[in-house]
């Protein structure tokens, strides 16, 4: 054997993402990078869109879709960008840099992208934040008493959006209460965010479980509902023929990687603030991919029990009311609010537009 004598003031190049991974700040806990990669994956997509899906492509035929979409495309993905940040300690343009310095141009897309989809994430978090607002009163503004008989759609797009198209008079005019909720929402995300990681991981503990909470109080009182049987009934009865439908797994595949969201680049630079000696990466892993869906499943319950209330109320079918798209939380949920029995509506309402505040802000 030689050995080489190397002076001591020679320089050894040190690969670029290990000579940065030991500056790296940390995780305080395990439980803070559970939380903030759970409250990531959890959002509004697991409320409204989740059950709409489920209501549009044959209710427990797409719940099969998108399991087998999990496991196969979307579960797979999230974990090798957890991997990746882990093992080079960066965040998405060091993490591809490193891998292959052209690639660095993937992790710029993934930056445009959420840029893009803040967007409209926002102005949704702004409408919930009304809602939240006006749930205080001691009626529902909302309610036919006191809109002066209109429905819940008509409240939303006329007294909220003040909608209006490109070509009419004020289309283009700044909605007030608008603008100051969607500044409120971006306020809110600053100081969240301007804490660092670390306040971040602690906020995520009340952003993630108060949600649960809120879901749990809203399913007991929706299971008790008149024409709820009906709507569960419909959630987890498969309609097979679906299945045999290119639009079923396209929808379904869409769903979970919107929700579980592997391609941002979040994932990379949560998990990057690991030790590289930290072994529990596919532990944390099943935690986050399992709860993210089990709480969309759970959710489903209890949006689908208030679509057979509601259902049974307008004398519908139910997937009929079930397919209403995004004014399911706007429209379907405001109206069945209104429904609820002994003066319980503004607390109801109360629970649930702060569950979708919770759920959008940790996302």
């Amino acid at each position: 054997m030689v050995i080489t004598a190397v002076p001591e003031d020679a320089s050894v190049e040190v690969p670029k993402h290990l000579s940065t991974a030991s500056e790296r700040p940390k995780w305080g806990s395990r439980g803070q990078f559970i939380m903030v990669l759970m409250g990531y994956a959890i959002g509004l997509g697991n409320i409204w869109r989740f059950p709409y899906m489920c209501g549009k492509y044959g209710g427990g035929a797409f719940m099969i879709a998108y399991l087998v979409s999990l496991f196969c495309i979307a579960a797979p993905l999230f974990v090798f960008e957890t991997v990746l940040g882990h093992k080079y300690q960066l965040g998405p343009v060091g993490t591809f840099t490193n891998m292959y310095a052209p690639w660095a141009g993937v992790a710029y897309v993934s930056i445009i992208m959420t840029c893009v989809i803040l967007t409209y994430y926002q102005a949704l978090l702004g409408w919930a934040v009304i809602y939240f607002v006006q749930s205080f009163a001691a009626k529902l503004p909302w309610h036919p008493d006191e809109c002066g008989g209109c429905t819940t759609g008509d409240y939303f797009g006329q007294t909220v959006l003040n909608a209006a198209s490109f070509g009419d008079e004020g289309g283009w005019d700044v909605q007030g209460k608008l603008f100051l909720a969607l500044m409120a929402v971006w306020f809110v995300t600053w100081l969240a965010l301007a804490g660092g990681k670390n306040t971040l991981g602690k906020i995520a503990y009340f952003t993630v479980c108060f949600p649960v909470l809120l879901m749990i109080i809203i399913f007991c009182k929706a299971v008790t509902l008149e024409g709820a049987g009906d709507g569960v009934s419909y959630y987890i009865t498969p309609d097979m023929s679906h299945l045999t439908k290119a639009n079923t797994w396209s929808a379904a595949a869409s769903q979970i990687l919107f929700s579980l969201s592997p391609a941002m680049g979040t994932a990379i630079a949560m998990s990057s603030y690991h030790e590289r000696t930290y072994d529990r990466i596919l532990q944390d892993n099943l935690v986050v991919i399992c709860c993210n869906s089990g709480f969309s499943i759970f959710g489903g319950f209890a949006v689908f029990s208030i679509v057979g209330y509601l259902a049974e109320q307008r004398g519908l079918p139910v997937e009929e009311v079930a397919s209403s798209g995004t004014g399911l939380a706007f429209d379907v949920f405001a109206e069945v609010l209104t429904l609820f029995p002994g003066g319980s509506s503004p607390f109801f309402s109360v629970c649930f537009f702060f569950m979708l505040l919770l759920l959008g802000l940790d996302s």
